[in-house]
């Protein structure tokens, strides 16, 4: 049970990481938002980021931004299941090498 909640936690993250970096990546190059890929990207990464996006700002750089509140998103997210796989333990089943005739019970 804990294995399949484990993969599910791992696949959420693993899609959220991926979007918030596509986000990242987007904003500090400046691509153009009228991108249907890029318009998406940011439509679906906006509630992730916006709850950092009072506390962080922009940084404007010689005609690259760099987005705080989306590296802040990141890092909770990432943390945040971090957390939750500690909750969920391993299977600790009985492992057996080669060598070994143990009979199970």
């Amino acid at each position: 049970m804990f294995r399949l909640l484990r993969t599910f936690i791992n696949i959420v993250v693993g899609i959220i990481a991926q979007l918030l970096i596509f986000r990242f990546i987007f904003k500090f190059l400046m691509v153009n938002s009228g991108t249907p890929f890029v318009a998406w990207i940011y439509d679906v990464t906006a509630p992730l980021a916006a709850p950092f996006a009072k506390n962080h700002r922009n940084w404007k750089l010689s005609g690259f931004v760099v987005d705080f509140a989306t590296m802040t998103a990141l890092i909770v997210f990432a943390l945040a299941g971090s957390l939750l796989l500690k909750l969920c333990p391993y299977s600790r089943g009985l492992a057996l090498t080669d060598g070994d005739t143990a009979s199970l019970p």
